[in-house]
């Protein structure tokens, strides 16, 4: 009997044995092989695991970027290392960045499959951040006059408002101190989310709770569960622990708002606050080439995903931008200069007054060079394909996962003078013919990714970040509480001030 039970535990532990190899194992050490015998540098193989165990340590002093750079430093701009079971074929080079998401190869990759699945609790698979092939292109051509400078514009409003009270908010606090990560994450909220589903969020006192508690701590413990590895263990992603139950029930009551939010504008009980169509009248209205409207899910997780990504993201662009106005006056005081005669007595801004913000537009996209809210994007090769420079190509197979660090390749001085100086002269529009100076190569600046799968609300983004810019600097003098206040680097899917960004605030007149 005792023998028996020793041989069916033994064919157990055996089975299991090789089925963690041959899903888990198996597929990784396969790509690794692939592109290690092109000559590519490798950090070791390490089943299931990687680098993650030396990851999480950087990742726990505040240090991630560092775990990134001493890789850059010892391998070069193309390397391989391990994120648990999958091996990530890093890019740094531009030229062939430039392969992978241009036209003529763009076709060949998509999200990867782990982070749909990572996301899949939080946003589900139907929507323009992580579906892919047909559908992602359907949504595209449907949502893209959504994002037309013209819809846009109709926004204005919307953020101008929002802004006018977040601003008359602080400025009568009684906080001395006045943690700005978390007040400006709250705005671009506020802001997107009102742009979205109009007077539902608006007058919804519950909304902010709802939505900026429950759903971000979903997202965070995502983020935590993967690099744990929970989710590349399909029984252990299952049970009921690590955060599941906060995945579960985040996720729950933002469905069943957004839901309850579409339900109430279909029957007419809300309507939108802008000049012209929102977001949601969008996802109501748009038609495919064939007639066929989204269906009530794909219009939930659309709706779902852009709030996930424009809050996230332009709420860390604007805590950047504040911190890089309070350690350097001369960019403040350029900035007070041209809003004090583009916007005298304290005049709202308008869509035509803020084309008129040369020195503020280039604030902003000299942040996003140094701090990008997104500092990495990666792509999953669907159709092996080979990317060439002059001097080097590589054969990248099907499921291998290439990773592009933004962060790091705004700051390679290869494609940027003083490249760790905030210059924000480098991208000031020449005044006659208000063109921009040309980039040292088109694919060496990234904020927004490039190519088809490029942030389809950028526009948006940079008109809410300039509308938040101005109108604090019109009305507001700021500065750092605490001189030497630790700011570290919190990277997790978006890159913000892990500690919170404190500042006295004040009336400036």
């Amino acid at each position: 009997m005792f023998l028996q039970f020793l041989y069916v535990s033994c064919t157990i532990i055996l089975v299991s044995l090789f089925i963690i190899y041959w899903k888990l194992v198996r597929p990784g050490k396969r790509i690794y092989d692939i592109l290690r015998a092109q000559g590519i540098p490798c950090e070791p193989f390490v089943p299931l695991f990687g680098q993650i165990h030396k990851l999480y340590q950087y990742k726990k002093q505040n240090k991630l970027m560092n775990f990134h750079e001493e890789l850059c430093e010892k391998h070069g701009m193309v390397f391989v290392f391990g994120l648990g079971s999958y091996p990530r074929l890093v890019i740094q080079d531009a030229d062939l960045i430039a392969e992978v998401l241009g036209r003529a190869h763009g076709q060949n990759y998509q999200k990867p499959t782990d982070l749909s699945a990572r996301l899949k609790p939080l946003i589900g698979l139907h929507n323009l951040l992580i579906s892919n092939g047909n559908e992602h292109d359907r949504a595209r051509k449907m949502l893209n006059p959504g994002f037309h400078f013209k819809n846009i514009r109709s926004m204005v409003s919307i953020m101008t408002a929002q802004t006018t009270k977040t601003i008359d908010t602080l400025l009568n606090s009684c906080e001395k101190s006045i943690n700005l990560e978390k007040e400006l994450s709250l705005l671009a909220l506020t802001i997107v989310a009102s742009s979205a589903f109009g007077e539902n969020f608006e007058t919804n006192v519950n909304a902010r709770t709802i939505v900026s508690e429950a759903f971000i701590a979903a997202l965070d413990a995502i983020v935590t569960r993967s690099l744990l590895l929970i989710d590349q263990m399909p029984l252990f992603s299952r049970l009921p622990f690590w955060g599941k139950d906060i995945i579960d029930k985040g996720c729950e009551k933002a469905f069943q708002y957004v839901e309850q939010i579409i339900s109430d504008r279909k029957q007419g009980r809300t309507k939108n606050l802008c000049e012209g169509a929102d977001i949601l009248d969008l996802l109501l209205q748009a038609v495919d080439s064939h007639g066929e409207h989204f269906n009530d899910e794909e219009i939930k997780q659309q709706a779902m995903a852009f709030v996930l990504a424009g809050h996230q993201s332009t709420g860390d662009l604007t805590v950047w931008i504040m911190y890089v106005l309070m350690t350097n006056p001369s960019v403040l005081l350029a900035c007070q200069d041209e809003i004090d005669r583009v916007l005298p007595n304290d005049m709202i801004p308008t869509y035509e007054k803020l084309n008129d913000l040369n020195i503020c537009e280039s604030v902003i996209y000299e942040t996003l060079r140094l701090y990008p809210p997104i500092p990495f994007f990666v792509r999953q090769c669907i159709q092996e394909h080979t990317i060439k420079t002059v001097n080097h190509q590589y054969c990248i197979p099907v499921d291998a996962t290439i990773l592009v660090n933004t962060y790091l390749i705004h700051r390679e001085e290869k494609y940027w003078p003083r490249p760790l100086e905030f210059d924000y002269t480098r991208w000031m529009r020449d005044p006659v013919t208000g063109l921009k100076p040309k980039l040292a190569h088109p694919y060496c600046y990234l904020p927004f990714a490039s190519g088809s799968r490029s942030c389809i609300g950028q526009n948006f983004a940079l008109m809410e970040a300039k509308i938040i810019l101005a109108m604090f600097v019109q009305r507001c003098n700021f500065e750092l509480e605490h001189k030497n206040q630790k700011i570290a680097l919190d990277v997790r899917i978006v890159m913000r001030p892990k500690f919170g960004l404190f500042s006295k605030i004040t009336r400036r007149r």
